[in-house]
């Protein structure tokens, strides 16, 4: 009898724990979906030069969260009274280096990287700053060692991807069954994958059941079928979560194809205008959101601070999640608070 008593308490013990880790990961998912109004940007006044000759890399015109960004420098640098040149780095190594080199050659005073991977241009970024040129990085995540680059503006990948994880488990209540589509490139995208990996292993009942893999390059032709292959593979799966916005819609159409519209949610990262309006529109679930043109602002900033012989600010970028219940009226999420301002008043304009 004793060790039956024994053996209840243990299984009630472990039943509570359950809901309290349930009401503690909808509590996240809630906190996350709220507006971000206090600003979490530089504090610290920079003085600022007109005439500076910059440089803006993209990943790819499609990858739309980098073109945000660099239009993101574009806006600023005009307050600034700087010339601004964007090179499309269309998802190619050698387009990127050649960006770079281009710089060099153009004696420019500072490159942004919108999504380019530094690991990817080391010897064009040496060449820069052997030039004198400083180089802000947008969206890769900050390595534990130094490098060429001054400055990295981006979010918390491997958080993020956990929050999508988060929200996967609370909206299935614990049953979820997901596609994830990984791109294996792209530091950033990798992070956000380990981060839904570790934090989908906190959902006793969650599976993901089939990776897919996915590349910038290769997205808009492979990856619609590839999904709707994945989901004929499996046919409880329910949820499709991919690493960026712009894959995330060929992944939906990859879940048209497979006759599931309705029945898989999916899911993804940087809250990019289409993205936002399809979730506003219920044809999409939810994005993990990245203000991308502020980004582009806080870079800009962080080559006033090159430039001015300042420290780098390197603050981590705030994020929300964004589904049918918050979804914003604007063109993709900007932000929560007047970035522009707070920037301006930095700069003295």
């Amino acid at each position: 009898m004793i060790l039956r008593w024994t053996a209840l308490a243990v299984a009630s013990a472990i039943a509570m724990a359950g809901v309290a880790a349930a009401q503690d990961t909808k509590s996240v998912v809630e906190a996350a979906r709220e507006a971000k109004t206090i600003w979490p940007g530089p504090v610290a006044p920079v003085k600022t030069e007109p005439g500076k000759n910059i440089f803006v890399i993209t990943c790819a015109s499609q990858g739309i969260g980098c073109v945000r960004a660099a239009n993101g420098v574009v806006e600023a640098g005009q307050v600034l009274g700087w010339r601004i040149r964007v090179i499309d780095g269309r998802g190619d190594p050698a387009a990127w280096n050649a960006g770079i080199l281009s710089a060099v050659t153009a004696k420019a005073d500072g490159i942004v990287l919108a999504a380019v991977p530094p690991m990817l241009v080391g010897d064009a970024l040496a060449q820069a700053k052997s030039a004198g040129i400083a180089v802000v990085s947008v969206f890769n995540p900050k390595p534990q060692q130094t490098d060429s680059v001054f400055a990295y503006v981006r979010p918390d990948h491997v958080a993020q991807g956990k929050l999508a994880a988060d929200w996967v488990a609370v909206t299935s209540g614990g049953t979820a069954k997901v596609i994830l589509v990984e791109d294996p490139i792209f530091p950033e995208l990798v992070q956000r994958g380990v981060g839904f990996r570790q934090g989908i292993a906190n959902c006793s009942g969650c599976k993901i059941v089939e990776s897919v893999e996915s590349t910038l390059a290769t997205m808009a032709q492979r990856l619609p079928g590839a999904v709707a292959a994945a989901l004929t593979r499996n046919p409880d799966a329910n949820y499709v979560v991919a690493p960026f916005d712009s894959n995330g819609f060929f992944a939906n159409e990859g879940v048209r194809q497979a006759g599931r519209t309705g029945k898989v949610r999916v899911g993804s990262y940087e809250g990019d205008p289409q993205t936002v309006a399809a979730i506003r529109g219920g044809d999409y679930a939810m994005t993990v959101a990245d203000p991308a043109e502020w980004m582009g602002w806080q870079a800009t900033d962080e080559l006033a601070r090159a430039f001015a012989g300042a420290a780098p600010a390197n603050i981590t970028v705030v994020d929300r999640l964004i589904d049918q219940g918050n979804a914003p009226s604007t063109e993709g999420w900007l932000g929560d608070v007047d970035y522009k301002a707070q920037f301006r008043k930095l700069w003295g304009k």
